[in-house]
C-alpha cells in the first residue's frame, strides 16, 4: 500500500490522537486538526492525499471541511466519519464518502486506498 499523507479532523482530542496514531502506525503521515477552522488553515498550506473529518463540530461542520477540500485540493480522497444517520446529514456534498464511527482504521485504510 501507498503511504498517504492524511488530515485528520474530530473536535474529540482523545478519539482524534487514537486514530491518527493508529495511521501513523500503519505507516502513513497524519497531520491533525481540532476543528474545521485549522483543517482549512492545513488545506491552505499542504497538499494532503486524503481528508478525513468528523461531521458534527462547532462551527465549521464537517460539510464545509468537506467543500474547502475539494475546491482548495480537487481530486483529494475526502471521507466524513460521523455517528449520525446519513439522511441527518443532508448538506454533505453529493459523492462524500461516509463511514460511521465506531469504525475499523484497516476498514478506514481500505477505503482512503487509492484502486
Amino acid at each position: 500500500m501507498t503511504d498517504l499523507t492524511i488530515l485528520y479532523i474530530d473536535d474529540d482530542d482523545r478519539h482524534r490522537t487514537m486514530v491518527a496514531e493508529a495511521l501513523e502506525l500503519a505507516g502513513h503521515r497524519v497531520t491533525q486538526a481540532a476543528s474545521g477552522s485549522a483543517a482549512q488553515a492545513f488545506l491552505q498550506q499542504q497538499r494532503y492525499d486524503c481528508v478525513v473529518t468528523d461531521y458534527d463540530m462547532p462551527g465549521i461542520t464537517g460539510a464545509a471541511v468537506v467543500s474547502e477540500a475539494r475546491r482548495l485540493q480537487p481530486g483529494v480522497t475526502v471521507c466524513v466519519v460521523s455517528g449520525h444517520a446519513r439522511e441527518d446529514m443532508s448538506d454533505l456534498p453529493t459523492g462524500t464518502l461516509l463511514m460511521t464511527k465506531p469504525f475499523s482504521v484497516p476498514l478506514l485504510l481500505d477505503v482512503l486506498s487509492p484502486r
